[in-house]
């Protein structure tokens, strides 16, 4: 009787799990990390021209010119008309001037002595706003004439002549000193005799007239608010 050969059962095979085996050998791809740009800064706005730039380069070469010092004329109760020279009259200027003299001298003026001008109505006073221009300086009275020394005739020829010229030089004011009388007995008078040409015959050339400020010559003088010249045709 023979004897059975002892067989031992095969041994389990060892498990290995290998997944990835099938993909020996195949290459991926590189992979390069993606570049982020970054964004370029704004460029900066054309500054638009400037005129005030392009002015100062224009006059960049310019040299300025010397100005002449001019020195302002200023009204000084004490001194005397600021011009004596008068533009010279035509004939028929000198004719009505030489008339109005005639007219004035049939008039019977008071020769007493006063202190100053009566207050009878006559003179239009300047109103108060003409008044505080003239005390602030607002309005300047850089024109003025002194008719201390001179007959009467004499003054009311230079009157017009003298309103004229301010006139035309542009001014608003104007002052016109007669005195009030202290040394001379011709200066009442003369304080009459303007106010009257002031009143009639001077209307074409003066707005408004009355006794000076205090601070001006009070009643020794006049301050005058010229008429603007008509407008050219």
């Amino acid at each position: 009787m023979t004897k059975k050969k002892h067989q031992n059962p095969p041994k389990p095979k060892e498990f290995h799990a290998t997944p990835f085996s099938n993909l020996k050998g195949l290459e991926l791809p590189e992979m390069t990390p993606a570049k982020i740009e970054k964004p370029e800064p704004p460029k900066p706005a054309e500054a638009p021209d400037n005129g005030l730039d392009l002015f100062l380069q224009a006059v960049a070469d310019v040299k300025p010119l010397r100005a002449q010092s001019q020195k302002p004329v200023r009204a000084d109760c004490g001194a005397k008309a600021v011009s004596t020279k008068m533009p010279a009259l035509s004939a028929a200027e000198e004719q009505a001037g030489q008339l109005f003299i005639q007219e004035i001298s049939r008039l019977k003026l008071d020769t007493k002595f006063v202190d100053s001008l009566p207050d009878d109505g006559e003179l239009q006073p300047l109103s108060n706003n003409r008044l505080r221009q003239v005390k602030r300086g607002i309005v300047s009275v850089d024109y003025q004439l002194d008719l201390h020394g001179l007959t009467r005739e004499e003054a009311l020829l230079a009157l017009p002549r003298f309103l004229l010229t301010a006139r035309q030089k542009g001014q608003k004011a104007a002052l016109i000193i007669t005195g009030k009388g202290h040394h001379s007995a011709e200066e009442p008078v003369l304080q009459q005799a303007v106010a009257s040409w002031l009143r009639d015959a001077g209307r074409d050339l003066v707005v408004e007239y009355a006794p000076a400020p205090r601070e001006m010559g009070g009643g020794g003088a006049f301050v005058v608010f010229l008429r603007p010249l008509p407008p050219p045709k």
